[in-house]
């Protein structure tokens, strides 16, 4: 079964008015845009399935 596209449109809009985020008419297109690609990017790393035994690693403090 084919994996259903999210409505970034609307994802946009729900999170700027779940923040309080105005976000302006002339920035809005360029704002979904943004979010698609931040999808794209971010879904080959969501595919990832990680072992239940994995622990995170140190706190660097320098």
């Amino acid at each position: 079964m084919a994996e259903e596209k999210p409505d970034v449109a609307r994802l946009v809009d729900e999170a700027a008015k779940a923040i309080g985020l105005p976000i302006a008419p002339e920035y809005r297109a360029n704002v979904i845009v943004n979010y698609e690609r931040s999808l794209m990017i971010a879904r080959p790393l969501l595919d990832v399935e990680l072992d239940d035994e994995l622990t995170p690693g140190p706190v660097f403090h320098p």
